[in-house]
């Protein structure tokens, strides 16, 4: 399903910024606007939000690993009335 299409107009200072980005980066004007937009109303692309969730994933994971790790050393220090139950 092909995206859907508004028009805008923008000011000439703008037109000359996208023009001006489309010759360094090689981008069209339509993925300059869109890679503004997402920006300005903040929201992630899909790269940057995998590399966020993988980042929290990580974290997670180490919390866990601490978690058990304290749970496994609370267990071995408990006396032995402690570890029935």
């Amino acid at each position: 399903m092909a995206n859907p299409f508004i028009g805008v107009r923008i000011p000439p200072d703008l037109e000359a910024a996208i023009a001006q980005r489309m010759q360094v980066t090689g981008q069209s004007k339509s993925d300059i606007v869109i890679d503004a937009l997402r920006t300005y109303l903040g929201l992630k692309h899909g790269e940057e939000r995998l590399a966020e969730i993988e980042e929290r994933l990580t974290v997670l994971e180490s919390l866990a690993d601490q978690a058990e790790s304290q749970r496994q050393h609370g267990l071995e220090a408990a006396p032995a009335s402690e570890h029935r139950g």
